[in-house]
């Protein structure tokens, strides 16, 4: 599905002509951006050489004292490595805030290979790797001369700088050059800085050309791991076409969006999701080992839910979409566009703080999907609701066992091991009555026994790293099921919908299931993430699933006591 949605807009961006270009549309910038990177060179000293050239030098003409914290704002990309300052989007309060964090390695995280290729790839000459080496050796010493909070410390801005008005750094001037004046003092703030005294005695030690070098530098490092791109998985035009994905992301949508995922799709996707989760919420009435607060608690939390499939109305308006990007053009040089498109990021970004946005928390062209607890929010992108999961002209089982399964997968993390801490509002706020909590915990305890028994090539897997997602599975399937049910009728289980196929409703929907997870992943593949995906292996995704469902064992004729119809069977939800 990925590598088809891939193609479509590859094929989009490729399509460029005199009369796009000249609109000065969007759509048209991202094609520019895209032609400038497959026609640029694979010399990267080019990209080292403008980008040396081009340092926004703002000790010209400045009334500022030059000093080592103005250089650590002479960068125009977000980028402060002295004393870092980061815009940081917080959950909790879901606006952007100020986080300030300790310097880190970066130069001096290069190993040897790392290091060959960046002088290979750039063409540096001796007096350049000397400067690399010295700035190496410069950036282990900021980095050991501040310690950490063992807990970050939270306020406003005002609060920190009049805790601050004594201390020996000038913390307003600090945050006067981050924003150019326009900081406010109600802005949260967090921050993990503890003793600053030997790094601050250190900057005020070293000579501003090094200081001037080092931000040059840690800016190299930032545009080098763009330009490496070119030749990722042997494929300039593919890299080209994620790259331009990432930056117009909002731009390819109006065209992605009617080409792929019309009104009828998305009104026809919506609609199984509001039965999925009516169906949800009717069920949630029958259990027993909840409490009447606690169930009651459960069912707001389901109803406040937002369920978003592909897109919001606005994203679909050229005009809207085209003023976004409107204050910046493109060019042929394409170390140039990165430049252009990455300062204008930086300036997005510092202009977000305090500002209630949701950030992009994934491409709507990804086959993919998630539940963001903060929100309470579930979201299916358009890539997700394509052929096979979707098809508008599928038969209602195979829409409920496909993109369905996906939805309530989704919908049912809110109620997974982790999640089930956040209410109805996205606030982590304990809902539960203590009686109802031990339940729900011997519950999902008895899936994690489950799945720690599962062996993949002679690997134990571990139940308890995958339990969220177990939980999401079994769950999703288990309200896609009874939603297709209901919807269809009992009557319907019996029927067979597709010719030649001596199948049943009831069948086709564990099939089109079993079928969603097979991935034909190799051997090593699979045993690489073992030990690290929140996910259980697809195998066992199918099985542990299906064998906790008595519908299945009906479907197939399994008997009891049989693997997949154990006499045991773990519900949780």
């Amino acid at each position: 599905m990925q590598q088809q949605i891939d193609e479509q807009v590859q094929e989009f961006l490729q399509n460029a002509t005199a009369a796009n270009e000249a609109s000065g549309s969007a759509e048209a910038k991202a094609k520019q951006f895209y032609a400038s990177c497959v026609q640029m060179k694979t010399n990267m000293s080019q990209g080292y050489e403008l980008l040396m050239g081009q340092q926004a030098d703002r000790l010209a003409g400045s009334n500022e004292t030059v000093d080592w914290l103005y250089v650590n704002f002479m960068s125009n990309y977000e980028l402060y490595p002295l004393l870092p300052l980061k815009v940081h989007y917080n959950t909790a309060s879901r606006k952007f805030a100020l986080l300030l964090t300790p310097p880190v390695k970066t130069l001096a995280q290069l190993n040897e290979q790392q290091l060959q290729n960046l002088t290979t790839d750039l063409q540096l000459n001796a007096t350049q790797k000397a400067q690399l080496t010295l700035l190496t050796a410069f950036e282990r010493n900021l980095t050991s001369l501040v310690k950490q909070r063992n807990e970050t410390q939270q306020l406003t801005l005002a609060e920190f700088l009049t805790q601050q008005q004594h201390a020996r750094l000038n913390w307003t001037r600090y945050f006067h050059l981050a924003f150019n004046g326009s900081e406010q003092g109600q802005w949260l703030l967090f921050n993990q800085l503890d003793e600053l005294g030997e790094l601050l005695a250190f900057l005020e030690s070293v000579e501003l050309p090094l200081l001037r070098s080092y931000v040059q530098h840690r800016e190299l490092l930032k545009f080098y791991a763009l330009w490496q791109t070119e030749t990722r998985n042997g494929s300039l035009a593919s890299a080209c076409r994620s790259l331009t994905e990432s930056y117009y992301n909002y731009a390819l949508l109006p065209w992605f969006i009617a080409r792929t995922f019309g009104q009828e799709q998305r009104a026809d996707v919506l609609q199984v999701a509001r039965n999925i989760r009516g169906t949800f919420y009717e069920l949630l009435a029958q259990y027993s080992w909840l409490d009447d607060e606690t169930r009651s608690h459960a069912r707001t939390k389901l109803a406040a839910m937002d369920i978003d499939v592909g897109y919001s109305d606005e994203l679909t308006h050229r005009a809207l979409i085209d003023k976004v990007y409107s204050d910046f053009n493109m060019s042929t040089n394409w170390f140039v566009n990165l430049a252009t498109l990455e300062r204008s990021r930086a300036r997005i970004r510092l202009k977000s703080v305090d500002r209630a946005l949701v950030p992009l928390l994934m491409p709507t062209r990804s086959v993919n999907a998630y539940y963001a607890d903060f929100l309470n929010q579930a979201f299916i992108t358009i890539a997700m609701t394509q052929f096979p999961l979707y098809h508008l002209n599928f038969p209602p089982v195979l829409k409920y066992a496909g993109i369905g399964n996906i939805i309530g997968h989704e919908m049912a993390h809110g109620f997974d091991s982790y999640c089930y801490q956040y209410n109805y509002d996205g606030k982590k706020l304990n809902w539960w009555s203590a009686a109802s909590l031990r339940n729900f915990k011997q519950r999902y305890r008895c899936l994690e026994s489950q799945y720690n028994k599962y062996i993949l090539l002679g690997v134990p897997t571990n139940g308890s790293l995958t339990s969220g997602d177990n939980i999401a599975d079994n769950v999703g399937a288990r309200m896609a099921y009874y939603a297709y049910k209901q919807y269809a009728g009992n009557s319907a289980l019996t029927q067979q919908p597709l010719r030649g196929i001596d199948l049943n409703n009831k069948q086709l929907f564990f099939l089109k299931f079993a079928q969603t997870w097979c991935t034909g992943k190799d051997a090593a593949s699979q045993l690489s993430k073992l030990k690290s995906d929140p996910h259980a292996y697809e195998e066992f995704r199918v099985i542990g699933t299906l064998s906790n469902m008595p519908e299945f064992s009906e479907a197939y004729n399994c008997k009891l006591g049989t693997d997949m119809n154990p006499i045991k069977k773990c519900v949780v939800w």
